[in-house]
C-alpha cells in the first residue's frame, strides 16, 4: 500500500538562474529535475501515479512552456490511498463473528463494483464504499443490539478520513443496489418491516401531542419494500479528472 506524501511539490524557475547558464540551460535543468523527482516518488509508493500539473499558473500545459519566475506545481492524487484506508477502518470496525458481513464490503465507482486493484482507481473519481448484506441497515443504525460492534460504522470511518484527509469530500448517505455483490443479491426486501419506533414521551413530539404511543410507519421501510444501503462516498475536489 502506498505510503502517505505530500499532496503536491513545486519548484520555482527563479531558484535556478545562475549567471553561468544560458535560459534555455536553466530551464532545460529544472525540467528534468523536477520531473525525475516526480518518478522518484512515484516509484517509491509516495506519491500517486495519476497526477495534474500547472505551469506559470496554468493547468496542464507542459513544462516547456516554463517562464522565468514560473513555476511547475505536480498534484498528486489521493482517492486511491484514502479508499484503501476507509476500507480496511470499515472491515477492522466490522463484527467478525462470521466474517461475512466483514468480508462483503465492497467498493464501487459509477455504480458498478470496482474489481481492479484500488492503486488503478479513476482520477478524480467518486468512489462509494458500502456492505451489501441484508442487515447491513439494521446494523449501521443501532437495531441489533447484540452484535459484536457498536452501530454507526460508516459514520465513525467517515470522521476518521477527515481527520486523516481532511482536504478530501466525503459523507454518508442511504444507496439503492441491484444485483450480486459481496455474496448478497440486493435489494433485500422487507418482510416484516421495521419495528416501529416509541414517540418521545414529551410535548415536542407530535405523536405524543396526538395521543399516539408509536410513530407513523415510515412507507419505505414496509412490507415488500427494497431497503436502502448506508454507504460512504468519496471524492477529492482537489483534483479534476483531466488527464496529466
Amino acid at each position: 500500500m502506498p505510503r502517505r506524501a505530500a499532496a503536491s511539490f513545486v519548484e520555482e524557475m527563479s531558484r535556478f538562474v545562475t549567471d553561468d547558464l544560458s535560459l534555455d540551460e536553466v530551464r532545460n535543468a529544472l525540467i528534468s529535475d523536477v520531473t525525475a523527482e516526480r518518478e522518484r516518488l512515484i516509484s517509491l509508493g509516495e506519491a500517486s501515479s495519476h497526477w495534474t500539473r500547472s505551469v506559470n499558473g496554468e493547468e496542464g500545459t507542459p513544462e516547456t512552456s516554463l517562464q522565468v519566475g514560473g513555476s511547475i506545481v505536480y498534484n498528486f492524487g489521493q482517492i486511491s490511498e484514502v479508499v484503501a484506508f476507509a476500507l480496511a477502518q470499515c472491515q477492522a470496525k466490522s463484527p467478525a463473528h462470521s466474517g461475512s458481513y466483514r468480508n462483503a464490503w465492497t467498493v464501487q465507482v459509477g455504480g458498478q463494483v470496482w474489481t481492479g486493484d484500488l492503486e488503478d482507481l479513476p482520477f478524480g473519481a467518486e468512489v462509494t464504499i458500502v456492505n451489501p448484506a441484508p442487515y447491513a441497515r439494521k446494523i449501521d443504525v443501532g437495531a441489533m443490539p447484540k452484535m459484536s460492534a457498536p452501530p454507526g460504522i460508516i459514520e465513525a470511518v467517515r470522521q476518521a478520513i477527515f481527520r486523516k484527509y481532511p482536504t478530501m469530500t466525503v459523507w454518508r448517505k442511504f444507496i439503492n443496489l441491484s444485483g450480486s455483490a459481496g455474496g448478497f443479491e440486493t435489494p433485500y426486501i422487507l418482510k416484516n418491516g421495521a419495528a416501529r419506533r416509541l414517540a418521545k414521551r414529551d410535548m415536542r413530539s407530535s405523536a405524543y401531542r396526538r395521543g399516539q404511543e408509536y410513530l407513523a410507519r415510515r412507507k419505505d421501510l414496509a412490507p415488500g419494500q427494497p431497503i436502502t444501503y448506508p454507504a460512504l462516498v468519496m471524492s477529492d475536489p482537489a483534483y479534476s479528472s483531466s488527464e496529466s
